[in-house]
């Protein structure tokens, strides 16, 4: 995984902007990509209390707690774009602009801390997971689940960036292993980690797809 990069965090939070206000279809994705989530989101609906309140970090305009129950707040650095835009498609609760590094929540406030595709668009994984962490209760659960790509593609993606060629939304790229080690430096217990399978990245060849494994975790 690379260092934080302001600029390159720039670049793909733009990059995020103007798919979603050009290109974006939220009802569309919602049909075509809810198969993938519906096994974990009836895992993780086992595991939560009654009327649970849940933090969505980096929700996007699809904000994928909407199928959980629970009082929700829905938390995205592009927030105020998707409400102009996909107001009428954004579900009950609280949206709030706001990057994961810097949740404005109270310590030990949430039941649930959910955030899929989201971790590897922040300009500082490891403190946006921090931020999960502190947010969530004690014997809280967080679920984040992030695109993980095999060493090779890793690889390619650094030496993509070196030279600036690239328009990717992913500021960050994690192994499997990388990914899961990052819970272990921010003190977490993993639980579970519920493989989605694999994600389209142009290509047919397997050993070069990316997957997308969710982690259930709670601090330690």
């Amino acid at each position: 995984m690379s260092e934080p990069n302001l600029d390159r965090w720039r670049r793909a939070q733009d990059h995020e902007r103007t798919y979603w206000q050009e290109r974006g279809d939220v009802a569309k994705i919602i049909a075509r990509r809810k198969p993938h989530y519906e096994a974990a989101l009836a895992r993780i609906a086992e595991l939560l209390p009654a009327d649970p309140v849940v933090a969505d970090v980096g929700s996007g305009p699809t904000c994928w707690t909407r199928f959980l129950p629970g009082r929700k707040t829905y938390l995205d650095p592009l927030m105020a774009g998707y409400r102009e835009r996909w107001g009428a498609m954004l579900p009950e609760g609280t949206p709030i602009a706001a990057a994961g590094e810097a949740l404005p929540l109270r310590d030990g406030s949430c039941d649930l801390v959910f955030s899929v595709n989201a971790l590897d668009h922040s300009a500082n994984p490891e403190a946006m997971l921090r931020e999960c962490a502190r947010i969530a209760r004690p014997g809280g659960l967080l679920a984040i689940s992030v695109y993980a790509h095999p060493p090779v593609r890793v690889l390619i993606g650094r030496l993509r960036d070196a030279v600036g060629f690239t328009d990717d939304p992913h500021p960050h790229a994690f192994t499997r292993r990388s990914f899961l080690e990052l819970f272990g430096r921010c003190d977490l217990e993993i639980m579970e980690v519920l493989d989605l399978g694999s994600v389209s990245f142009r290509t047919r060849i397997g050993f070069l797809r990316r997957t997308e494994p969710l982690v259930l975790a709670r601090p330690t």
